[in-house]
């Protein structure tokens, strides 16, 4: 009997779908899915409501919909997080920032250097249908400067959560007092705390039990692990134990360490959106600095950040193996470095730590939406619709993100001929 309801409702439940009509099909793609590194092989996508119905075998799929779009075997995977940016001053310039992230499959941003202002901005661009990255606000950021009473860091903390920043980001703190204090409310008012390890003035560190059992959830450019051979394993374990996000932003390092020669710099992935005036002062900066410290200094400098971010390696590694959960970011915000275009030459630098494609895209995907306790990060029915088409497998070939095709997000769809304008008008303003 109870086979025989199970025939029924399956065959009412078919019925209905093969009546419906669907806003959007995407026919005959290769899907990535990122709930394991497996590959789904020439299905038929539905879409309705800005989310994914029905994904089925296009040999078999008789899926109808207001708009059919046939892939030809390209690839469909979720679209990237940047766990790591700075908002820029203008809205012109988030804009910019904007267009720059979706042209590389880039939809979601995690600031980390907040504003007041930045609310506005969000109310602005994340309506619910556009088609703007998301930006998840942090508040303006705590520094060891901050004084402070218990009463103003609770009226501060009170602000935060009512008007819905998604946390505190920590640059520096004073004293273990002020960070205790903060703690308290923070968990008093369920917001989180993430950002820079704390370090306390005359570079003394926080107390470890008052820190791991503090509301921090992630820590940026593993700050507290790297130049700490004492206290690394222990620190792994409580970050493991507390469930601690690490974001890494090796490629910040990596260009910051001085190895690239001036013509390598002017080369470098996102450089072509930068105006030549700009690009000249930054070279200009760059040599007065070299220049200043000498040959040799120079020469042992670099050496001394490559050694670091040999080091930042290991460290990686160490997390991985011990299955702590990353966020991707390059932290695109310093000289010869351009949002959204540093997404791939962050991922090149952690395959130095030998992780697989998968877990790497895991850390830009799924990690992220985790550890925002969101739905998407994954291509499965009845999740949102959020993903990226590419002309090859990216488990096979990161590169293939270079070269983003389409970007559905957000009820939205951006084809490759939308993506191409949007990076002409960009080429188009950095050349005046």
């Amino acid at each position: 009997m109870q086979k025989i309801i199970l025939f029924v409702v399956l065959a009412i439940t078919q019925t209905l779908f093969s009546q419906t009509t669907y806003d959007l099909v995407f026919k005959n793609a290769n899907i990535v899915s990122m709930e394991n590194d497996n590959v789904l092989l020439n299905q038929n996508i539905a879409i309705l409501n800005g989310k994914i119905v029905v994904i089925e075998n296009a040999k078999k799929s008789k899926l109808k919909a207001k708009k059919t779009i046939d892939l030809k075997g390209k690839y469909i995977m979720p679209s990237l997080a940047d766990a790591h940016v700075h908002l820029p001053e203008t809205e012109e310039e988030l804009q910019r920032m904007f267009d720059l992230n979706l042209i590389n499959g880039v939809t979601k941003l995690r600031s980390m250097r907040g504003d007041w202002k930045h609310k506005e901005w969000q109310n602005k661009f994340n309506t619910i249908n556009s088609i703007y990255p998301k930006i998840y606000l942090s508040a303006p950021p705590i520094s060891r400067n901050l004084e402070a009473s218990t009463a103003q860091l609770e009226e501060f903390v009170k602000a935060v959560k009512d008007n819905n920043y998604g946390f505190i980001k920590i640059l520096s703190i004073k004293n273990q007092e002020i960070f205790t204090q903060l703690d308290s409310l923070c968990k008093k008012y369920d917001v989180p705390l993430g950002g820079h390890f704390p370090r306390l003035a005359m570079g003394n560190s926080l107390n470890e039990d008052v820190f791991f059992n503090s509301n921090y959830k992630s820590i940026e450019h593993l700050g507290g692990l790297v130049g700490e051979p004492n206290l690394i394993e222990s620190r792994i374990q409580a970050i493991k134990k507390n469930d601690i996000y690490i974001c890494p932003t090796l490629l910040w390092y990596s260009i910051g360490s001085g190895q690239y020669s001036y013509e390598q710099l002017e080369k470098l992935n996102g450089m072509e959106f930068v105006s030549k005036l700009t690009m000249q002062e930054w070279i200009e900066k760059t040599k007065v600095y070299r220049e200043k410290i000498g040959e040799q200094a120079y020469k042992d400098e670099v050496a001394k950040e490559l050694k670091d971010l040999q080091e930042k390696y290991q460290v990686i590694a160490r997390l991985q193996k011990e299955g702590i959960k990353m966020l991707l970011s390059p932290d695109a915000s310093s000289k010869y470095m351009m949002t959204g275009c540093n997404m791939v030459n962050e991922m090149e630098l952690l395959k130095n730590v030998n992780l697989s494609n998968f877990e790497i895209l895991q850390m830009a995907t799924v990690n992220f939406a985790n550890f925002h306790k969101e739905y998407n990060g994954v291509i499965k029915v009845n999740k949102p619709a959020d993903f990226i088409i590419l002309d090859k497998n990216p488990l096979e070939n990161l590169q293939t993100l270079r070269n983003v095709k389409g970007v559905f997000f957000n009820y939205n769809y951006l084809d490759t001929k939308a993506l191409e304008d949007m990076k002409k008008k960009l080429l188009d303003a950095s050349s005046k």
